[in-house]
């Protein structure tokens, strides 16, 4: 035996069923899009990272240098950064371990044309969780932003 149906419409909150039903698309729910900080004083380097970050779904942050990162974070949320270790002004070495304390559950990744295992170990020493040697490849970029590296600090 099955229920009879009819159509009837249902006031809800001062709209019938078919007006809630027109205007679905008014309220949306986003998900977060993670914040990725990038630090990276070559402008094209920059722009490159950002325009794939965003491609990818996150949120990027760009900065020039280690100062402007530190300003930009300031009063903002960090899921990771990707952070090239020599910067004019401040390095990038030193930018890392002042993120790694304010942001201890961030994604650090420390970018360097200089790639060697020496450097390696320095950008982990410093509170990276990774190191990428440029140009940067982005699956290798991709994956680790995706990682939880918490062995290193």
């Amino acid at each position: 035996m099955s229920l009879p149906t009819t159509e009837e419409t249902i006031p809800v909150l001062g709209l019938d069923a078919k007006e809630r039903t027109d205007r679905s698309d008014d309220l949306k729910v986003e998900a977060v899009r993670s914040a990725v900080l990038v630090v990276e004083d070559d402008p094209s380097h920059r722009e490159i990272l950002v325009e794939m970050l965003a491609g990818w779904g996150y949120e990027p942050l760009p900065v020039g240098s280690a100062e402007e990162a530190e300003f930009a974070v300031r009063n903002k949320r960090m899921d990771a950064a990707i952070v090239d270790v020599f910067l004019p002004g401040r390095s990038g070495a030193t930018l890392m371990s002042r993120l790694r304390e304010r942001f201890p559950q961030a994604v650090l990744i420390g970018v360097s044309a200089m790639s060697d295992a020496a450097m390696a170990r320095k950008c982990k020493g410093l509170g990276a969780d990774l190191f990428i040697g440029k140009p940067l490849n982005p699956e290798r970029l991709s994956e680790a932003l995706q990682s939880k590296h918490t062995s290193w600090h």
